[in-house]
């Protein structure tokens, strides 16, 4: 019987096989508490994709993405790829444990449990907080303000670049961008808006809120997250610190948005020199491709407004695939994701939804392989956790699921009040 392999296409197929995949899950026969698990479900992982990771609460989402990772970390191609995977809620660190609590149903399925060696990274001036809480972490990084555009912080601090406030930031960005480049602090800013002639209550509301981002935590001299990127790395960004503060997705927002334009970047100059050295038949590539991984991925592309992240992100899902970077995008709530990174998802993993607008924001991308609507497919699905559909654009096939347990302790389980 023919293997099932996801986002992947005829060709690729025919000369590779399954090499560069990862099984991920079983394939479903059958509808409703009738459906019974099948052959193997392979995952494509050698190619760049996009991809959307739909379903309500306690479905398996985040669980997926993990899984995900995992067959990255594991698969005969892992030298040639690295992960990034934005943690907002802190539950990825417990990917270095295995999972021992689940060892019955791991036999199951002939699977064995495994921790693996990521590295979890924070915020340099979040140590402190980390360390009193006992929170476990590997490395910190820190970003360089004079990176950032006027456009960016305004997104940042909510305001408009058009009212007062708007028109001394971009003065101020302008003048030192012009002076030093990208060489400058978070204090040169401050003392900068201090130089030009606007109200006093304008220039200490700009001001204020530079001091304020100061105690994010986050801000250095130089941005260090080019080790995010190294071959056959697991980057754990935990960004849950910010969750404390009102501006938590801004934060999360900023470096999310120039991580992403930062590794872009790296990736198209790599490609032109991987060109150049397969035509002298050097095979391993310059630079390895990048997935990222994001949970609540609609905080960071909504479907209205924008967001520091957007256009970077939005540069991922459009040009992405020729340079060589992947992008797993997961949420609750696909109808408040950006609609051109809906539409451009090549593979999307649907746990099962509830909500009508949800329904109708995938049903508006249906493909023309589709028989009948999501709703239909969506609601012959068991109603157990890690149950979904994969709808693959590249095999243009649709597959029930059932995701495979993870080898990997989940931390992002709900708690409950039952005593053991």
């Amino acid at each position: 019987m023919p293997k099932i392999s996801v986002g992947r296409d005829q060709e690729d197929r025919d000369e590779h096989g399954l090499k560069g995949t990862g099984i991920i899950g079983k394939h479903l026969v059958g509808e409703n508490e009738e459906a019974h698990k099948a052959n193997p479900i392979y995952f494509d992982l050698a190619r760049p994709h996009v991809m959307g990771i739909f379903g309500k609460r306690g479905t398996g989402k985040s669980y997926s993405m993990g899984t995900i990772a995992e067959e990255i970390q594991s698969s005969d191609v892992a030298d040639n790829l690295s992960t990034v995977i934005i943690d907002s809620m802190g539950i990825y660190w417990s990917m270095k444990h295995p999972n021992n609590r689940s060892i019955s149903i791991l036999e199951d399925w002939d699977i064995e449990p495994k921790g693996y060696d990521a590295n979890v990274y924070i915020p340099e001036g979040k140590t402190r907080e980390f360390e009193k809480k006992e929170m476990p972490y590997d490395g910190t990084f820190t970003l360089n303000p004079g990176e950032f555009t006027a456009q960016e912080w305004a997104m940042a601090f909510d305001f408009d670049l058009s009212s007062q406030q708007g028109i001394l930031l971009e003065r101020v960005i302008s003048k030192l961008k012009e002076k030093r480049g990208s060489d400058y602090t978070l204090e040169d800013i401050v003392q900068a808006a201090k130089k030009f002639d606007f109200p006093k209550e304008i220039e200490e509301g700009l001001v204020n809120r530079f001091r304020a981002a100061e105690d994010w935590g986050v801000f250095g001299e130089e941005s260090t997250i080019e080790k995010f990127t190294e071959r056959a790395e697991m980057s754990i960004v935990d960004v849950s610190v910010f969750g404390e503060l009102s501006s938590g997705w801004s934060v999360r927002s900023l470096i999310v948005g120039l991580m992403a334009k930062r590794i872009l970047k790296k990736r198209m100059t790599a490609r032109r020199i991987e060109e150049i050295e397969e035509m002298d038949n050097i095979s391993q590539n310059e630079m390895p491709i990048t997935w990222m991984f994001i949970d609540e991925a609609h905080e960071f592309l909504p479907a209205k407004g924008k967001t520091p992240a957007t256009d970077p992100l939005l540069k991922w899902v459009k040009i992405g695939r020729e340079p060589g970077v992947s992008l797993v995008l997961a949420t609750q709530q696909p109808a408040k994701l950006h609609p051109n990174a809906l539409s451009q998802c090549d593979i999307i993993l649907s746990h099962r939804l509830t909500a009508k607008q949800d329904i109708n924001a995938l049903g508006e991308i249906m493909q023309t392989y589709m028989r009948h609507d999501i709703g239909h497919y969506i609601d012959a699905l068991p109603d157990q956790p890690g149950t979904g559909l994969i709808l693959d654009d590249n095999s243009e096939r649709i597959y029930p699921i059932q995701m495979r347990p993870r080898k990997s302790w989940h931390a992002g389980g709900t708690p409950d009040a039952f005593e053991d």
